[in-house]
């Protein structure tokens, strides 16, 4: 009798201590995808942060009743409660959902009747130029330089709208950690600051969850991040 009352003990301790005690969870995500690798899985209660391997597999510490959080610019983000079979598991598999950007419906109207004749910019009955006439004349007459100045223009201008959009994204940083927390939490040098900004705006992940004003998700990936951009660091030294 006494030998049975141990034994039950040992089982509710053991039973007890593994809920108490983060231990290494692994897993793999289920979705129709190709590519499952490179996605985040973050533990909402300690703020640990892995990336899933190829086939969507990974390893995390956690225990019951933590909440891990699954998120990438390919799937729907998702979050999962875990309970004890969940922990006991040898192998958790996750499904979640391939994010599908869905377009606005595409009208195609035929305006091949549209010309320069029809609109007046030419007169009727002009001469047609080949192809190859038309590139010797454009030749000629100097239009590949003044389309090559507008190309370039337009590059510029492509370069210019999308600086301005990291920009935006880096100011939006502000609204959730001032350059004094960064420097704090994340144990970022002050001279390499403005450089941990930019590496926050560069990553896919981060840009969408900031545009979308989740800061709770900007919050975790910020802390995986911070240690990979001081690992930068480090190796540059």
């Amino acid at each position: 009798m006494k030998n049975l009352f141990f034994l039950v003990s040992l089982i509710t301790s053991t039973s007890m201590l593994t809920a108490q005690e983060r231990l290494p969870l692994k897993g793999k995500l289920k979705c129709d995808l190709d590519d499952l690798e490179g996605i985040y899985v973050i533990n909402k209660a300690t703020e640990a942060t892995v990336t899933t391997t190829r086939g969507g597999y990974f390893t995390i510490s956690a225990k019951i009743n933590d909440t891990i959080i699954f998120s990438a610019v390919n799937i729907i983000a998702k979050n999962i409660v875990l309970e004890e079979a969940d922990v006991k598991s040898e192998l958790l598999i996750v499904p979640v959902d391939k994010y599908v950007h869905e377009l606005d419906e595409l009208v195609i109207i035929d305006y091949s009747y549209i010309n320069a004749e029809s609109l007046g910019l030419v007169p009727i009955g002009q001469k047609q130029y080949t192809p190859g006439e038309r590139r010797v004349y454009t030749a000629t007459n100097g239009v590949d330089g003044i389309f090559n100045a507008i190309s370039g223009r337009t590059k510029m201008l492509k370069k210019a709208n999308e600086t301005a959009k990291k920009e935006a994204l880096m100011e939006k940083i502000n609204y959730i950690y001032t350059e004094e927390e960064l420097i704090t939490k994340f144990h970022i040098p002050k001279e390499y600051l403005k450089g941990f900004v930019f590496y926050l705006v560069e990553d896919a992940n981060f840009a969408r969850a900031l545009k979308s004003k989740n800061y709770t998700m900007s919050r975790f990936l910020m802390s995986g991040l911070s240690n990979k951009y001081l690992e930068l660091i480090k190796n540059e030294k």
